[in-house]
């Protein structure tokens, strides 16, 4: 049993695998001394994620709640709060050895905000969209060694794509749930993702930005899907295409040796 304020490594590979279970598959592909580290990043994604479920119940109430819980882990990335969750440690000392960038994980958090003040803006939902799932590729990035801007902008349209192919796939769902939504229809939505794939031109990214980007597989066969999919569980035709990819560019970045980018 878990020891309590303990954050071990099983436990969190476990809880990101249970709440996030495609970029959790994608995640096992990266080297080992990065891992632990993207996991730490993918539960701070999930915490934030977390923070949005009053809305869903409560007009008034709810996004008041989940304003409240963001602003709290934006005192925590700002160090104007003494971090009293067993994960804000391990995130900010990935912080701390360079890792991931503050403003990144600011970035993803204010994705997080702008998803409780919804605008009907299709340039609000694209920031959204980049900031967001975006951010989180871009991490992954960082995570890498990656630091040439054009590539890490190239990683978050492949993280807006696969965000937006999952808005896609659950299309019926979220249209009950009262989460925000495409300001648009579900034709709108899938050009959407396929702008950012393309963006994203994963087959031209070097070793890195292509293990970076593996959710980009996802992506392009959701948004090939559209809602026909809508709550069904991910196939083994899904998890096969991610392990192919996740195999491929582990070995071009071992052979790569992480050369300079």
């Amino acid at each position: 049993m878990r020891q309590e304020g303990a954050l071990t490594a099983d436990y969190l590979a476990e809880s990101v695998r249970r709440a996030d279970p495609d970029r959790a598959l994608c995640a096992r592909f990266l080297p080992a001394s990065v891992r632990a580290d993207v996991g730490v990043l993918l539960a701070f994604h999930t915490e934030l994620t977390r923070a949005l479920a009053p809305a869903r119940s409560a007009a008034i109430a709810g996004p008041i709640a989940g304003l409240i819980r963001l602003q709290w882990w934006r005192d925590v990335l700002e160090g104007a709060r003494t971090p009293d969750h067993e994960l804000a440690p391990p995130l900010l000392s990935a912080l701390e050895r360079g890792i991931f960038c503050r403003e990144t994980l600011l970035r993803i958090l204010s994705a997080r905000e702008a998803e409780l003040d919804p605008q009907p803006d299709i340039r609000i939902w694209r920031k959204m969209m980049q900031d967001g799932a975006g951010g989180v590729q871009r991490a992954v990035g960082e995570a890498l060694g990656v630091q040439d801007e054009s590539i890490l902008v190239r990683l978050e349209a492949c993280g807006a794509a696969y965000g937006t192919g999952a808005m896609l796939r659950h299309w019926p769902r979220l249209q009950l749930s009262g989460r925000y939504l495409f300001p648009g229809d579900e034709v709108g939505l899938r050009q959407e993702g396929e702008a950012f794939l393309a963006a994203c031109d994963v087959a031209s990214l070097p070793p890195a930005g292509r293990l970076a980007v593996l959710p980009a597989v996802l992506a392009e066969r959701d948004l090939a899907r559209n809602s026909a999919q809508a709550g069904q569980p991910r196939g083994l035709g899904d998890r096969l295409a991610v392990m192919r990819a996740g195999w491929k560019a582990a070995r071009a970045f071992q052979r790569s040796g992480a050369a300079a980018l």
